[in-house]
């Protein structure tokens, strides 16, 4: 009798420990979410190299990358084979350009030839405004520049979790503790974003956890005319950056 008793009142406490513990969206964000998933930026990388094989496989979808920084931010360097959609920012100057929600879900749209679960993955700077536009994608009734116009979603969106620069972490002592960041390159500092390609643009910090950065992935500053935003590489030379020296 007192074994079932025990029994149950730790099933009880179990049930109570499940009920009250929150669950967080999946995203750094903790952002409503209506895409697929999250992906990391490893996955990303790895399902990208993979599909470059898929031509000779039948019923393997090749994935798409979108980059949905801005102009500035992708010449200052992006994953190789990155297609350029900015959103919800264009330029990355001020005053800025923003980006219609509904000229960004027909760009994809013909980016991926009207297939609907084709796989997409998204990409920003830590993973924020790619969440965003992931729901434009995958929930157009949520903006209202596509609302009620019977567009249909995107069933098979991604959000790369990292971003392409990241963000610091920190030490667990137990919990993330913000005043203890982890020095990831173990140069004896905690680094603060440095520019390395364009002055106007600081994306270099081995400490944080994006693809160009901690993860180590390649990336470019080529400019190719199928990737580039409207198929036009001279938006990008317009915007007169200066290299670093």
């Amino acid at each position: 009798m007192a074994i079932k008793t025990t029994l149950k009142v730790l099933g009880v406490a179990v049930a109570f420990a499940a009920a009250s513990q929150a669950s967080a969206e999946g995203n750094r964000y903790d952002r409503e979410r209506y895409y697929h998933s999250e992906i990391s930026v490893a996955q990303a990388y790895l399902w990208m190299e993979h599909s470059k094989d898929f031509k000779n496989v039948p019923g393997q979808a090749k994935p798409v990358l979108v980059d949905v920084r801005t102009l500035r931010e992708y010449a200052g360097g992006h994953p190789e084979d990155a297609y350029n959609i900015p959103f919800p920012n264009i330029t990355g100057f001020s005053p800025e350009q923003t980006q219609d929600p509904l000229k960004f879900y027909w760009m994809v749209y013909d980016l991926v030839g009207g297939d609907m679960d084709r796989p997409i993955m998204l990409l920003c700077r830590t993973g924020s405004r790619s969440i965003r536009a992931g729901n434009v994608l995958a929930n157009p009734e949520l903006e209202a520049a596509t609302k009620d116009r019977g567009l249909q979603p995107f069933t098979n969106v991604r959000n790369v979790w990292e971003g392409y620069v990241g963000l610091n972490l920190y030490a667990f002592t137990p919990l993330p503790d913000p005043n203890k960041p982890l020095d990831l390159n173990n140069d004896g500092v905690i680094n603060t974003d440095t520019a390395d390609v364009h002055t106007q643009t600081k994306d270099a910090n081995p400490d944080k956890d994006g693809w160009r950065n901690f993860a180590g992935l390649h990336w470019t500053t080529r400019i190719q005319k199928p990737l580039a935003y409207e198929r036009d590489p001279g938006l990008y030379k317009a915007l007169n950056l200066t290299p670093v020296p």
